[in-house]
């Protein structure tokens, strides 16, 4: 975050010395609060939660205290993971409060300029774009932020969102099968993999109504003029100051993924592939599923006539932008694909 934030030093979006002030203080700030909570709590603070969650981490940075002392502070500043406990653990074994501070106060002079400046270094090389340095600066922020989240939803969906799913899943059945209701027996036969597939399609099923019942509310939004999406030209607009040659060669080939000859060559492919199996079902499952969201995708165009907000370059009902067709088709298309078929 503070290496994004000071690419927008050299187009000045933010000062260089409010920033190198700011993230001092807050090095030392937080490490001063995790001393304090050391100090103050001793080391029953570690069965609390978080803490309590990282047991591994914590023995490592005992060792890391005990091996570098009171030189352990400035160095758990530089190093990933430990640095989190070292502050806490001084607190815990009673490091003398200025001995501290002069150490801390020490590495965070040192650290703020060594994540600023590059960050900085970084801004300045984006003035080789001209106007299109300050767009580029904020977008480099807003992929960097998306990155991080994206990063910690899907480890925390691998560590603790599956565990929980089949947790859950399991205390259902069991509840399924306790209770002799209506509600139960539906449930017991659609986790039950010796019932018809129909019933184990009902909650694709309504996951699908949910999906569909927020594309209309988009679409009742587009038909009536919602303010929010006549940002289209802004957008335009914004993306255009982005435009390399190298940029749009890449675009080109990822729009290619979704024309037509490809669609229709993939389609043929992955057909004669699920019947050289023999899945006749998801075969025709298949080209089910790829006719319905062309047509359903050609007869929405038709019906809006929405104009794309710049140049169009594509002729007939394709030059229409909602909805997107290869969006649409590469959604169905590529995601079907990484389906297991069944026969």
């Amino acid at each position: 975050m503070i290496l994004a934030l000071s690419t927008l030093v050299p187009s000045g979006v933010l000062l260089l010395w409010p920033l190198l002030v700011a993230a001092t203080s807050g090095a030392i700030a937080g490490d001063g609060f995790s001393f304090w909570l050391g100090h103050r709590y001793h080391r029953e603070i570690l069965g609390l939660w978080p803490l309590n969650r990282n047991p591994d981490l914590i023995e490592r940075s005992e060792a890391f205290f005990t091996r570098h002392g009171d030189k352990s502070i400035f160095l758990a500043r530089f190093t990933p993971g430990v640095r989190a406990f070292i502050p806490l653990l001084a607190g815990m074994l009673g490091m003398p409060v200025r001995r501290f501070y002069a150490v801390n106060v020490a590495s965070a002079l040192a650290w703020a300029p060594l994540h600023v400046l590059p960050g900085v270094l970084a801004g300045a090389a984006f003035g080789i774009f001209g106007a299109a340095a300050k767009p580029l600066a904020i977008l480099l922020i807003v992929l960097v932020v998306a990155g991080w989240a994206v990063l910690h939803v899907v480890r925390w969906t691998l560590r603790r969102g599956i565990s929980l799913l089949i947790v859950g899943v399991e205390r259902l059945r069991a509840w399924a099968g306790a209770h002799d209701t209506w509600l139960g027996r539906n449930l017991a036969s659609l986790f039950d993999p010796l019932q018809n597939e129909a019933r184990a399609l009902a909650l694709p099923m309504v996951l699908l109504i949910g999906a569909a019942w927020l594309f209309f509310g988009v679409l009742e939004d587009v038909v009536s003029g919602d303010p929010l999406v006549l940002a289209d030209g802004a957008i335009y607009r914004a993306l255009q100051d982005l435009r390399t040659a190298p940029g749009d060669a890449l675009m080109i080939v990822i729009t290619e993924l979704g024309d037509t000859p490809v669609v229709v060559a993939v389609t043929i492919i992955i057909f004669l592939w699920l019947a050289w199996k023999r899945a006749w079902r998801t075969a025709a499952y298949w080209i089910a599923a790829i006719a319905g969201a062309s047509a359903l995708n050609t007869a929405i165009k038709v019906a809006l006539h929405r104009a794309r907000p710049g140049e169009s370059l594509y002729p007939g009902w394709s030059a229409f932008s909602f909805p997107s067709g290869h969006s649409t088709v590469n959604m169905v298309l590529y995601g079907f694909s990484r389906l297991p078929y069944s026969a």
